[in-house]
């Protein structure tokens, strides 16, 4: 165990080879069937055990399983016999009390953690709602991601495209209108707001910088890198950078001006065609920012340091 602690690695002298070949049998078998061969070759193939092992110490490791409580069953396909746990002691059991700790955290950091990580999050509550008894609070966690009733590969596609501002065309379901629209947009971000998720960029439908439900999104027409159809326009903002005796100097980069500096202040414009990088820009300097024009994009920033500020405020 020193030697553990010293090097945080483990080897051979600190594990119970029986006990981690049991697991490594369990492991396998709960995921899916597998032949007396394959369970032979993952063990010899093992990083940690990488020795020989015969297909009778195999029986009597899965006979060990089945005296702990696990129901092994086979699987015939053709001349070919396959193994698998159908069902095991060991389920994970969550308690009605634990499920609603579970919705109060997740309550406390949905405001802030980006769109990967609600990814992640819900394959969790995938994962532990077969062990949730009370139906209510099964429900009310299957509804509480925006993303959950969303295709994950459209998800996935979705963020690519944002971080490489790609052009795509989309059939859309317009609520409001009742009917299915194909929309160019040049995707910029991805966000969620109001329990909802948004992409948002230039498009055809406004011409403007808009943002779409994804859950309205049928599906991805095209991807157009080869023959783009729209023209992002350049966004334009102005701002005022305060200066500070404990703060870096100002280096502006390469698309902003210096329209005006005196010992207190630094008038700048930047300018972009990718909306965000601009507003990544101004929030990076926090309270040492303040946008003077244009107007709608002041109040936009305004909008966003609310929810913000609402997603730091402990719900009761």
């Amino acid at each position: 165990m020193r030697k553990f602690l010293e090097e945080n690695v483990v080897t051979h002298n600190l594990m119970s080879f029986s006990g981690f070949k049991a697991m490594l049998i369990f492991s396998m078998l709960v995921q899916e069937p597998k032949t007396y061969e394959e369970i032979k070759h993952a063990i010899e193939n093992n990083e940690y055990m990488k020795e020989t092992v015969s297909i009778d110490t195999i029986r009597i490791y899965m006979n060990s399983l089945k005296h702990a409580g696990c129901e092994i069953k086979k699987l015939h396909e053709g001349r070919t016999v396959k193994y698998y746990i159908d069902s095991h002691p060991f389920e994970l059991q969550i308690t009605d009390k634990q499920v609603e700790s579970i919705i109060k955290v997740y309550n406390a950091i949905a405001k802030s953690i980006e769109i990967s990580d609600f990814l992640i999050l819900n394959n969790f509550f995938n994962k532990i709602s077969p062990y949730i008894t009370n139906e209510d609070l099964k429900q009310k966690l299957k509804n509480l991601s925006p993303i959950s009733n969303i295709n994950y590969d459209l998800i996935k596609d979705l963020m690519n495209y944002a971080k490489n501002n790609t052009e795509i065309t989309v059939l859309y379901n317009a609520k409001n209108s009742g009917k299915r629209k194909e929309i160019d947009i040049i995707v910029d971000r991805m966000s969620i707001s109001n329990g909802k998720l948004y992409i948002a960029g230039y498009n055809s439908e406004y011409h403007n910088y808009s943002e779409f439900l994804v859950s309205n999104i049928i599906k991805i027409i095209s991807v157009n890198l080869q023959s783009p159809k729209l023209i992002s326009p350049e966004f334009v903002v102005r701002y005022e950078y305060i200066k500070s005796d404990n703060s870096s100097p100002f280096i502006p980069l390469e698309n902003e001006t210096v329209e005006e500096e005196t010992d207190t202040n630094i008038i700048v414009e930047i300018k972009s065609r990718n909306k965000f990088i601009i507003m990544q820009r101004i929030l990076s300097f926090s309270n040492r920012c303040r946008v003077i024009s244009p107007m709608n994009y002041k109040e936009e920033i305004l909008g966003i340091l609310k929810s913000m500020k609402e997603g730091y405020i402990e719900e009761h």
